[in-house]
């Protein structure tokens, strides 16, 4: 797969989480989750597939705490998963 669709996959996720946290706490529950059904990218370079298993693990994270707490005493996950998600897009340019 060609690093720009990889690139593209990234954004994606970074699209949804940010609507996520605009979103009443139901909804932000089924984005994430929908990201969370989201599989690796295959033929990765090490760099990227280490950056995208990071961000999904992340996100993996921040959907396990949201079924157990609100949005907003998941704060530390939402900021590790869009960091994550960051270091993702920065690596697939």
């Amino acid at each position: 797969m060609s690093n720009a669709i990889r690139h593209l996959k990234a954004r994606y996720c970074r699209s949804i989480m940010n609507t996520a946290s605009n979103s009443p706490e139901p909804e932000a529950r089924q984005l994430i989750d929908g990201l969370t059904t989201e599989l690796p990218t295959s033929g990765a370079s090490p760099a990227m597939a280490a950056a995208e298993r990071d961000a999904y693990e992340c996100i993996h994270a921040l959907a396990d705490r949201l079924t157990a707490v609100t949005m907003s005493a998941a704060a530390l996950e939402w900021t590790k998963a869009r960091k994550a998600v960051l270091r993702w897009i920065d690596v697939s340019i």
